[in-house]
Formats: structure tokens, C-alpha cells, sequence
């Protein structure tokens, strides 16, 4: 387990309630302009908890951004979810969570990575003061290095269709795209080779 406090995850998901205001997924999920925020930070909220017990966590040094590795293939137990000190949070934003899932629930990623070779970015954000600055960008290069180093492949999917080249730029190989017809959006998914 990750001995990561419960104030610093808080810091980090209120910097990625801010960075994925434009996400298409949270895009797709929440159509109230002034929820959104709150339900992205209770969302990320909630995965940080879960996945600190079981990922591995990259830190940008001077706290601008975070990257989080996943296991290929792996699955949160939904019991974990009831144990996140912010359940009511996620409950107030419940019919928003209940869209998210049904959006990205769609895309499957199973049968597409090397179970048990590699590792998803899962997610990766930056501080919106500091974007476009090289930090996601050093975050991934040192969790690539860290993961070639121990014989891990990383993976990673996105609905957003601009970071694809800026992904292959970096070394990813797109293998798969799917289309969600209920929401009408795409998901990419990529390895690094």
C-alpha cells in the first residue's frame, strides 16, 4: 500500500477536478456547469483512495501534477468503494457517477494489453497553471523508463482525440479504437513500444 495521506490525494483530485473540466468522458457525464467540478473531484477522489492500496504513484516534484500505473486487466473491488471516507460526496453526485460508468463501462480494454506485462495510465493529470509545460510529459517518460526497467509494457486509452498524436510523438502504438454510439465518442488505446 502506497503511505500516501488522505490530504494529499485531496490536493491532487481537487487539481484534476480542475484539469478535466474538458474531459469527454466527465464531458458526457455531467451536463450541470456548476456540479461538474464537485463531481469530477469526488470521482477522482474516490479512484486515488481505491487504487493507492495497489498502484504505483508518480509524483511531479514540485506537486504540479500526478501519473497513476494500473495493472493491465486489473479490477477494483466494488466493496472498496463503500469504504472511501468520501462516499457521500460520490452519493450526491450519484446520477453523474451512473453516466460516467455507463460511458466509459462501454469501452473494454480486456484481451487488448499483456495482462500480465503491463501497466494502463490510469490517470495522468496536470495542474491547469502548469499544463502544456512538460510536466505530464516528464510524469510519463519516468514511468516508462521505471516499467522498461522491470520489463513492463504501459499502456494508456483516451477519449480525447488531440492527444493521440501528441502520444505517438512520445513512443505509443495505437492498437485499438472503439466508438461508443450512445454517446457518440471514441476511445483510443495505445502501448508504448
Amino acid at each position: 500500500m502506497n503511505n500516501i495521506s488522505n490530504d494529499v490525494l485531496k490536493k491532487y483530485a481537487r487539481m484534476a477536478a480542475k484539469a478535466f473540466m474538458t474531459n469527454p468522458g466527465y464531458v458526457l457525464s455531467c451536463d450541470n456547469e456548476s456540479k461538474k467540478e464537485d463531481f469530477i473531484y469526488n470521482v477522482v477522489l474516490m479512484r486515488l483512495y481505491i487504487s493507492r492500496k495497489t498502484d504505483i504513484f508518480y509524483f511531479d516534484e514540485e506537486g504540479r501534477g500526478l501519473l497513476v500505473l494500473r495493472k493491465a486487466g486489473m479490477d477494483y473491488p466494488a466493496s472498496e468503494v463503500l469504504k472511501v471516507p468520501n462516499i457521500l460526496g460520490l452519493l450526491k453526485n450519484f446520477s453523474f457517477v451512473s453516466r460516467l460508468l455507463s460511458v466509459t463501462g462501454v469501452y473494454s480494454s480486456k484481451g487488448l494489453y499483456d495482462e500480465e506485462k503491463t501497466y494502463i495510465v490510469s490517470p495522468v493529470f496536470v495542474d491547469v497553471n502548469y499544463q502544456g509545460k512538460g510536466v505530464g510529459t516528464q510524469l510519463l517518460k519516468r514511468a516508462i523508463a521505471d516499467m522498461e526497467k522491470k520489463g513492463y509494457k504501459v499502456g494508456l486509452d483516451t477519449m480525447e482525440p488531440s492527444n493521440v498524436p501528441y502520444y505517438e510523438k512520445l513512443g505509443f502504438k495505437l492498437i485499438d479504437k472503439q466508438y461508443n454510439e450512445k454517446a457518440d465518442a471514441y476511445s483510443w488505446y495505445m502501448i508504448h513500444e
